[in-house]
């Protein structure tokens, strides 16, 4: 089985996984992916690179509706050029309407330039289909880098979080955040481990949670709360003794956080 698929779906899920907030206020905003765009628009990844910066890679593009938006309303998410954009389906006509346009591109390139940290020199960089309070009516994206590893019969995956605001890309409020990981890693060589083995791998996953405390003073910024939740599923064991586990960390104290064993 090639667990490359399999990981990858998992760290698309535990980026979602970042936005989810209890029923406190403030809370992210949320984008769920359009399942079937070609039904909607069979030429959308063309149409809609011409909205954006160009050049444009239009198969870079995810195409998502904002939870609890009114009818038409769209945002798409660009890896090339690192951007998101509001846009609006407008009824009988078939056509894009840009509503906002939001460019991360000069961040995506200051970033690869850096590079500081050899373990993220090959970095995969994108967007998070999430928007996280800053304060009353300000938002940052996160904007990710992702690391990817291969080994026989396993791989890995793991994401940090630069906190860019919309209305101005050219700087992180938060820098290097654990976001999340997945990792497998083989642990039958035979025939006979195949057959009696309960689970022929080592699993591995985590996800950044993030809670949001009211200012001390209106129009403040509001406290960010890290938690780290990471599952264990060992080698010849069931599923059901996969664990648990949860802490929580600072921006300042980040290496708390497992990160499925993971570049720091």
């Amino acid at each position: 089985m090639n667990p490359l698929p399999v990981l990858r779906t998992a760290a698309s899920m535990l980026m979602l996984l970042l936005a989810g907030h209890g029923a406190a206020a403030p809370s992210a905003q949320l984008f769920d992916a359009v399942k079937k765009p070609e039904s909607l628009d069979p030429d959308w990844r063309a149409r809609l690179c011409a909205l954006l910066p160009q050049p444009c890679d239009p198969q870079a593009l995810g195409l998502y509706r904002p939870r609890g938006s009114a009818a038409g309303d769209y945002a798409v998410f660009s890896g090339e050029p690192l951007a998101m954009a509001r846009i609006k389906r407008i009824a009988g006509t078939g056509t894009w309407q840009l509503n906002r346009l939001h460019d991360f591109s000069s961040y995506a390139a200051a970033l690869m330039r850096k590079a500081a940290d050899p373990g993220m020199a090959d970095a995969r960089i994108s967007l998070a289909p999430a928007l996280y309070p800053l304060a009353e009516g300000q938002w940052a994206a996160a904007v990710l880098q992702t690391v990817s590893q291969m080994y026989s019969g396993g791989g890995a995956s793991f994401s940090k979080a630069d906190f860019v605001p919309l209305e101005d890309a050219t700087r992180a409020v938060y820098e290097g955040i654990p976001f999340s990981c997945a990792k497998m890693i083989r642990a039958c060589f035979s025939e006979k481990e195949y057959k009696q083995s309960k689970h022929c791998h080592d699993e591995s996953s985590g996800s950044l949670r993030i809670s949001y405390g009211e200012p001390a003073k209106p129009g403040e910024a509001y406290s960010w709360q890290y938690t780290w939740l990471q599952s264990e599923w060992p080698q010849d064991t069931p599923a059901s003794d996969t664990t648990t586990t949860r802490l929580h960390f600072t921006a300042r104290t980040t290496e708390r956080a497992s990160f499925c064993g993971g570049p720091q």
